[in-house]
């Protein structure tokens, strides 16, 4: 295996513009760094069920039973339209406190980590995406090639958190912008946008 390769190429990827990062920097602009962070934590975690989906050859048959693949997207349709719904829930205005926007009794770990992992579980685009990019490093020769794949799952998921984490921390500085009522306004819509737009794009796929 080509390791140097393989971690460029990962970083590429988690880099370009998609529904995990997108989500990931609308939470921690609207809700503060620990909710991008937590549900980061989330959606890393969901690479394990995908990884060990291609090293069993489970996800092999997800992409050849059509049925399959389109009950697990519609799924996942459904529940970024429900995420959706409870945007509609959120501030249009600045909270009376606008640098510090969550506070412990809204904060839930354990919820917002679950939400990463369904949103990443339900998105058949991961498997497919791991059954095409993974497989290209694995040297069909070794003794082993189901480690090789565990060890890659590995590689791009810690790659995955690092980049996660910057990125939360990076929308969080935009903190100075939550004074503004008309930046909540915007952010309100653009929120509920991104996670329609997200659903909208999975169902046309």
């Amino acid at each position: 295996m080509e390791y140097t390769a393989f971690i460029i190429a990962s970083v590429a990827l988690t880099l370009m513009p998609g529904p995990d990062i997108l989500y990931v920097i609308t939470e921690s602009i609207t809700r503060g760094k620990r909710y991008g962070i937590t549900i980061a934590l989330g959606l890393v975690s969901g690479l394990i069920f995908h990884t060990a989906l291609v090293a069993t050859g489970v996800g092999l048959f997800i992409q050849q039973t059509d049925w399959l693949y389109q009950v697990i997207k519609l799924a996942g349709v459904a529940y970024l339209c429900y995420l959706a719904y409870l945007a509609t829930k959120g501030e249009k205005s600045p909270p009376q406190d606008a640098v510090q926007i969550e506070t412990q009794s809204e904060y839930n770990f354990g919820s917002l980590y679950r939400r990463g992992i369904t949103m990443n579980v339900l998105n058949p685009k991961v498997t497919i995406f791991f059954l095409a990019f993974l497989p290209g490093f694995v040297n069909q020769e070794a003794d082993n090639p189901i480690l090789q794949i565990c060890i890659l799952g590995l590689i791009f998921m810690s790659q995955a958190i690092v980049i996660f984490i910057s990125v939360s921390y990076l929308a969080d500085q935009l903190g100075q912008l939550l004074k503004l009522k008309r930046f909540w306004s915007i952010l309100y819509w653009f929120r509920i946008g991104v996670l329609l737009g997200i659903a909208v794009l999975l169902l046309l796929t």
